[in-house]
């Protein structure tokens, strides 16, 4: 019998949604890139991406399936059309087993017209990777074509500072956990106040991640960090469109009803 994953490979049962991140440096936030977000089949428990890549961790299948999320995503982004940066996830076993894999994103650019310099690979360290060198060696290939490179989920499972040595990213994500309340908790400022300083040494711009308060959004401001990605700023959708598909109008009315400043 086939495992659930050959059966949803086969049938392309796989569907991307995206969200939007934003650039909050200005009075306005602006649409700066949209994150790919891989989904499985509607209706079904793999509908959850947390659910479905559990499931591919634990088939040991990371390397297959980070190839057709990749070629999918980038075809995907080409058919609506996206102007913006696109960031999309792999992890960090992908690219030190896989040596061909640098060369099978680069193909689905071309392929689709979506030019490299507009790509961000998020790399994800949930299944640890042992060989450097050949990390690495993928990460430079990427590199030499124009993508850029972020750590995803800083501060989650096995996402360290090692990646930021072994790395080098141009950006790291912060996990929602220390950014989700911190304009009420003193020990989140300090984490992330510890983050920005280490990013900013490092040449590395920092991304918070679960922003979805607005209090929340001005100490992240105030902490010099440019780029945000949370419901309170736009909620994953099919399409991209940051008039119509974006949760912008909530967001004003609760930085109205806070008496901050609007930020979009």
């Amino acid at each position: 019998m086939n495992d659930i994953l050959d059966v949803m490979l086969a049938d392309e049962s796989f569907s991307v949604i995206f969200q939007p991140i934003f650039d909050i440096t200005g009075e306005r936030a602006e649409l700066w890139a949209v994150e790919a977000l891989t989904r499985g089949p509607r209706g079904t428990h793999f509908e959850s991406a947390s659910v479905l890549f559990d499931y591919v961790r634990l088939k040991r299948d990371e390397v297959r399936v980070d190839r057709h999320c990749c070629e999918n995503a980038i075809a995907a982004a080409a058919r609506l059309d996206l102007q913006h940066v696109m960031t999309l996830n792999a992890h960090a076993s992908t690219l030190e087993r896989d040596r061909t894999f640098p060369s099978l994103v680069l193909s689905a650019c071309e392929a689709a017209g979506f030019p490299p310099d507009r790509l961000v690979i998020e790399i994800v360290e949930h299944v640890p990777y042992f060989d450097t060198v050949s990390l690495r060696a993928s990460l430079t290939e990427l590199r030499a074509a124009g993508v850029r490179l972020a750590v995803d989920d800083l501060g989650f499972g096995h996402g360290n500072l090692r990646m930021f040595l072994d790395v080098r990213p141009d950006f790291v994500k912060v996990e929602r956990y220390f950014v989700d309340g911190c304009a009420a908790d003193a020990d989140r400022r300090i984490l992330l106040r510890a983050i920005q300083s280490l990013a900013r040494d490092f040449g590395t711009k920092v991304i918070a991640e679960g922003v979805e308060q607005a209090s929340d959004l001005d100490v992240i401001r105030e902490l010099g960090i440019g780029l945000a990605q949370g419901f309170l700023l736009g909620r994953p959708s099919i399409h991209i469109n940051p008039v119509a598909d974006l949760d912008v109008a909530r967001a004003q009315k609760e930085q109205t009803c806070s008496g901050k400043r609007s930020f979009a």
